[in-house]
């Protein structure tokens, strides 16, 4: 099995990773509950709001996180989360979010499933983003907590805060605004939790918006699984649950126009396509849409404010490297009893949404990121929504860094 590689190998040398480096130095962490956070990852390689010789606002052509690490983990394992929820398991779901958070301040990995210890060496991250809207809602305060428990400067950013903001300031939410609604399409965790809801109204009251503004919920069971999966029938949940949300709206008798709809989940972006197919349908039926409509993808502002909190706390990287990160995906452990584990080595969804917090039984293991891992529909989409991630991760171990300078 090749090993992906993502500018640097992957099995590092101890004193590579492992080695005290300046704290500005350390990389920036993201995770998400699979593979959608790379949505955010690839805004963190390009998002250009800054010129990096003068450090004024204004686009220089550089990326302003050009000279920065990364280390990615995706919880594929254990998704979606935005069913735990659900299964009245969300004590669980944020026992999980906290590991997440743990493993990115954590030096150790498992190079393979066979080990019982992890023997891989990687270096702690200097700022988390957690890019995933579920982990969001559910574990952004535990993380924010355990931080400040272990008297850490760490900050975390969350893609809830900053989509919100930016949505409003994209629609020009203000308290002079005629009539509006705004739309969530989000996993079914994620409704469940209220962040949205909560994270608007009190964004709108900051802004001195005192209006009734419509928030239309829409939990799209199955979609984040179908795009994770490389599955065609992605488009058609993501169209059929834009079309119930409009409905949802007409059916209330509202007849304010919608203007934006927030992509409340790292895997929608993949799926923008057949959603702006179902736009134009719409509005050839007249739906409520307003004309300047926009669908918003928090991951660029979720990028900015990383690069905003590193540059006001005076941690930007000023090393002249290239860009480079380390890739984790967690697997099930191949350990557990046969009853726990699908034919083809997954969770089984019993077992997944059985367990219980306090637990020290190991189910899952991080593993470094493999094509095998993700499959070839799934990439074909990497490849075409998300170049610079495609570029990192088509880099295999051995052949020669990338360079975003």
């Amino acid at each position: 099995m090749k090993r992906l590689r993502m500018s640097l190998p992957l099995l590092a040398a101890a004193a590579t990773y492992g080695a005290a480096v300046s704290a500005n130095e350390a990389p920036i962490g993201v995770f998400d509950s699979g593979l959608g956070g790379l949505t955010v990852l690839e805004r963190l390689l390009d998002v250009d709001q800054v010129n990096n010789d003068s450090g004024l606002y204004g686009p220089d052509g550089v990326p302003d996180l050009a000279r920065e690490s990364f280390v990615y983990l995706g919880d594929q394992a254990n998704m979606p989360y935005g069913d735990y929820a659900a299964e009245g398991k969300s004590d669980y779901l944020r026992e999980l979010i906290l590991k997440d958070a743990k493993f990115l301040l954590s030096t150790n990995y498992y190079t393979c499933t066979e080990e019982r210890e992890p023997s891989g060496i990687k270096q702690r991250v200097k700022i988390i983003v957690i890019a995933c809207n579920t982990a969001t809602a559910w574990g952004l305060e535990d993380v924010r907590k355990y931080l400040a428990s272990t008297d850490s400067d760490i900050k975390v950013v969350g893609v809830i805060e900053a989509g919100v903001r930016a949505t409003l300031d994209q629609i020009s939410a203000t308290p002079d605004s005629p009539p509006f609604a705004i739309g969530v399409m989000a996993t079914p965790g994620t409704i469940a939790s209220g962040a949205y809801a909560r994270t608007i109204r009190t964004e709108l009251r900051a802004r001195g918006v005192t209006g009734n503004i419509p928030i239309l919920n829409q939990g799209c069971a199955g979609l984040a699984d179908a795009v994770e999966a490389g599955l065609p029938s992605a488009d058609a949940i993501a169209s059929s649950n834009f079309v119930e949300l409009v409905e949802q709206h007409r059916a209330s008798g509202s007849t304010v126009p919608i203007k934006a709809v927030i992509l409340g989940c790292t895997h929608y972006p993949f799926v923008l396509g057949a959603l702006n197919r179902t736009l134009a349908e719409l509005r050839v039926k007249g739906a409520p849409l307003a004309n300047d409509f926009r669908f918003v993808d928090p991951a660029f502002y979720t990028a900015a404010e990383c690069h905003r909190l590193l540059r006001d706390s005076g941690r930007l990287s000023t090393a002249k490297k290239q860009t480079s990160a380390m890739a984790f995906l967690s697997v099930a452990n191949p350990k557990l009893p046969q009853e726990c584990l699908t034919p083809d080595g997954q969770l089984t969804r019993k077992f997944k949404y059985g367990r219980s917090t306090g637990t020290d039984t190991v189910t899952t293991i991080p593993v470094p990121f493999t094509r095998e891992r993700f499959g070839e529909a799934v990439f074909k989409n990497i490849r075409r929504l998300l170049p610079r991630t495609a570029s990192l991760l088509e880099h295999e171990e051995g052949g020669e860094a990338a360079s975003d300078e």
